[in-house]
């Protein structure tokens, strides 16, 4: 069963991440040609409806929502055929050989991170224990937060985050440095991608928007320009060589992003809505991001079996 930890700064829109996650499962394994099959786990399905229905209904998470919200599970058959990983066709659904996965937020990471190791030690907060043995980690970084001038790297917002990922990495790496075939998957969503500062795109110049989730090439190119400057001691224990123990997998790059109106006077941000033929009326996010993130899950559950 892949194991899946999500880490990121505070109000980095982790919770709403999952929710959305859930909702791309409701669209496309609602659509009548797709092939695409999932249901969360019983124990997770109260937790994630409420966030659910709480962004069909075009509104953010809410403090008590997200702190109700640590793990989901759920069972997925993500598309798979030779057109490519947003095709639907070419294979008939098996929801028995569906793969389980686990995803666990690491809430308040970086505070934990900070208190629990120091230098030679090991982490040892329960909670982040989970990520010594996870088979991926997907880190969440507010693109609100990306630095935006040549000089401001190490007083960036993401600063703190980059310096508390290399540490869970590197805590990763020693906990599993006699692992014979261990490996690690490390994902970078880049959350609220719709309010990023057009100067930290010309910084690197970057187009305003990732290219299509389909170009694969084009896509990860533009995700490591992007964790390269923010993300660089990170980016530096990934492609660190080791001879033995665990390997880091080459990162993966997504974009998430979730239209809003202007609020109303006394009223908080509302989300955008937009017709969906499969389910009425959905939040208007960056659905195909979202679907290609569980196909790469899917892949790294197939590799994990060969």
């Amino acid at each position: 069963m892949p194991r899946v930890v999500i880490v990121g700064n505070r109000n980095s829109g982790k919770t709403t991440f999952l929710g959305l996650l859930y909702a791309a499962q409701v669209k496309f394994g609602s659509e009548k040609a797709d092939d695409f099959r999932f249901h969360a786990s019983f124990e997770s399905l109260d937790e994630i409806s409420g966030v659910f229905q709480r962004l069909m209904s075009g509104a953010f998470p809410d403090s008590a929502t997200k702190e109700g919200v640590r793990e989901i599970a759920f069972r997925l058959s993500p598309p798979r055929s030779r057109l490519g990983i947003l095709s639907r066709r070419g294979r008939n659904p098996v929801s028995d050989n569906a793969d389980l996965f686990r995803l666990i937020l690491l809430k308040s990471f970086a505070d934990d991170l900070a208190q629990s190791v120091e230098p030679g030690s090991s982490i040892g907060h329960v909670t982040l224990n989970e990520a010594l043995i996870s088979d991926a980690v997907v880190i969440m970084v507010d693109a609100t937060e990306l630095a935006v001038a040549d000089g401001d790297a190490p007083l960036a917002p993401t600063a703190k985050l980059d310096a508390a990922v290399e540490g869970l990495l590197t805590a990763i790496q020693r906990s599993r440095a006699h692992s014979a075939a261990a490996s690690l998957q490390p994902i970078f969503v880049f959350s609220k991608f719709d309010r990023v500062d057009p100067d930290s795109l010309r910084l690197l110049d970057l187009e305003s928007a990732p290219p299509d989730v389909r170009r694969r090439g084009p896509h990860a190119a533009y995700g490591k320009a992007l964790a390269d400057r923010n993300m660089p001691k990170t980016i530096a224990a990934i492609e660190a060589r080791k001879d033995r123990g665990l390997r880091f997998g080459a990162p993966a790059y997504f974009f998430s992003w979730v239209r809003t109106d202007h609020p109303a006077p006394g009223r908080g941000e509302k989300i955008r809505l937009r017709h969906s033929g499969a389910v009425g009326w959905e939040p208007d996010f960056s659905s195909d991001e979202y679907l290609a993130f569980l196909t790469a899950l899917g892949d790294l559950a197939a590799a994990g079996r060969a």
